[in-house]
């Protein structure tokens, strides 16, 4: 007789339990964009709760857009959490920052800000932040590529075809667009990394005369400032 090698038979129902095991788990992953809309349908049902935990969901796994970012907003703004709305209005701002329907929403949250911090820069360094802001990082290089392509290539031209001739008026033009974007792209960047923003998500936070919690307080930051 024969000896039976129960390792034999066991094996390949092993590995079939393994192999729908992680069938399985990888259909219970659902895409980004289904829990998008599973938090859509929350918001609407007013389950403002649970649409801002799927929301929050997204990021995480990467979907970074600016619709979730003024959803989340919105989800927050409707359960009274005026900080985390106003940060994520701000963060749908940054990717979309000439949105109509994110800027007004944005205003109309600050709006209702019962203290409201004055702004005693001086002229020029709101107009640059302004007209930095107004810009994305993606546009800011796609134009500085453009421009540098189109300058190289009339460079080229001028250099096989021209050698003796000065340079033409629109290498002239090109230089100055590839400056002027060098500029915004190198002050975003100096903007983003000086860590100048910060906005209050605690419903309150005491501001002290010393760095001791002894000290007496100073005045009180609300939420969302």
């Amino acid at each position: 007789m024969k000896k039976i090698r129960p390792l034999r038979k066991v094996l390949p129902l092993l590995f079939f339990l393994s192999f729908a095991g992680l069938l399985q788990a990888q259909t219970q992953i659902e895409k980004p964009s289904v829990l998008f809309q599973k938090a859509n349908e929350a918001y609407r049902s007013g389950e403002y709760a649970h649409a801002v935990e799927v929301y929050e969901s997204l990021p995480a796994q990467g979907w970074k857009k600016a619709d979730v970012y003024y959803n989340l907003g919105n989800a927050y703004f409707k359960l009274k959490r005026v900080g985390p709305a106003i940060l994520n209005y701000e963060r749908a701002r940054q990717i979309k920052p000439r949105d109509r329907d994110i800027a007004v929403n944005l205003a109309f949250v600050r709006g209702g800000l019962e203290y409201r911090m004055e702004d005693r820069r001086n002229w020029y360094l709101k107009t640059v932040e302004v007209f930095i802001g107004f810009f994305t990082r993606d546009e800011i290089n796609l134009a500085a590529l453009v421009a540098g392509f189109f300058f190289w290539s009339s460079w080229a031209v001028h250099l096989f075809f021209r050698p003796q001739a000065p340079w033409g008026r629109w290498q002239k033009v090109f230089l100055v667009l590839i400056l002027l974007f060098s500029f915004l792209w190198a002050a975003k960047e100096v903007y983003a990394r000086s860590g100048v923003d910060a906005i209050m998500l605690k419903n309150q936070a005491a501001v002290r005369y010393g760095p001791s919690y002894k000290d007496q307080v100073a005045f009180r930051l609300p939420e969302g400032i």
